[in-house]
């Protein structure tokens, strides 16, 4: 071997180090597949403020939740665990989740109304609401279903629906469908998860 190859050798093989290393970090940060390719979320709703979209979720781990604020029973049951899940995350870790409740009661839940009801459970869940055409939009978009009930002699009625909490990846497709019955622990570790991704 010449001296001029003896020299470029030792660079050669830095060369490929780091190239094996650059590769082996890549399929280490590479995320997974979506497990749901079907459904693609999106919607264009409003909060006491104005118009969102789920673009402004880009970059971050959403978690999506649909129902309404007269619901008896699993919707405050299901934001309530949201919420403490929010509380397990350290405040650099909360930073990088952006939870958001969807009504599907267009004719009762104005903006403002469904603001407060999610704040309520955690500060920093977002409640949005839209026209019965934007809401129908947005449930679709994540297959979400819902079904108005008969009304009681009182006018008062309720709404049979799908009770997943979406997580969405930082690039806003679906990472996992977790449970309404699933615990704050582990909603804590779901969203974790996919933080090392967020930006």
């Amino acid at each position: 071997m010449t001296t001029e190859k003896q020299s470029l050798f030792p660079l050669v093989l830095l060369l490929i180090a780091a190239g094996l290393i650059g590769f082996g970090w890549y399929n280490l940060s590479k995320m997974p597949e979506s497990p749901y390719p079907e459904i693609q979320p999106e919607f264009s709703l409003h909060d006491a403020n104005g118009p969102v979209s789920s673009k402004q979720m880009l970059g971050k781990v959403g978690m999506v939740f649909f129902g309404y604020t007269h619901c008896p029973d699993t919707c405050p049951a299901t934001l309530a665990n949201m919420g403490k899940a929010l509380d397990m995350l350290e405040e650099e870790e909360r930073d990088k989740v952006k939870p958001v409740f969807i009504s599907i009661d267009a004719a009762r839940d104005a903006p403002a109304k469904v603001e407060k009801y999610a704040r309520y459970f955690h500060p920093q869940i977002q409640g949005l609401s839209g026209s019965a055409e934007e809401t129908a939009a947005a449930a679709e978009s994540f297959l979400v279903g819902y079904k108005k009930n008969a009304p009681n002699a009182a006018g008062n009625y309720t709404i049979s629906h799908s009770t997943y909490v979406f997580l969405l990846r930082p690039d806003g497709k679906i990472a996992e469908l977790i449970g309404h019955k699933s615990s704050p622990e582990d909603i804590a570790k779901a969203l974790r998860h996919w933080l090392k991704w967020a930006s």
